[in-house]
């Protein structure tokens, strides 16, 4: 058993035939993905990032070794950003993705 902690939020695999892909739920929001990438790391990455001006963020993605610190990686990225402290916010960037959320709901 890794000596990583476990992940905050619930992950789900995203589809019956992808194994190694896997999305992350706060409740109902999908906030994130990580899969598996054939060179041999996990990649992760915010989806929950559609606000007007997050064009000069910091990239909200990145690799990891492995599945759970991708997931812990991609949480602490997602965390930041609901305080409003992701490199390149500015709160105008949060109340945009407040807003609007729901031009982006879940699938089951």
């Amino acid at each position: 058993m890794s000596d990583l902690p476990k992940p905050k939020y619930k992950w789900r695999q995203t589809w019956p035939d992808h194994r190694k892909h896997f999305t992350g739920f706060d409740g109902e929001r999908k906030f994130a993905h990580i899969h598996w990438y054939h060179m041999g790391w996990w990649n992760w990455f915010m989806c929950w990032n559609w606000a007007k001006n997050a064009s000069r963020w910091k990239r909200p993605n990145g690799q990891a070794d492995s599945a759970r610190a991708a997931a812990l990686e991609v949480e602490a990225c997602y965390e930041a950003v609901l305080r409003c402290e992701w490199p390149g916010m500015v709160p105008e960037d949060l109340q945009c993705m407040l807003d609007h959320e729901e031009w982006m709901p879940t699938r089951p």
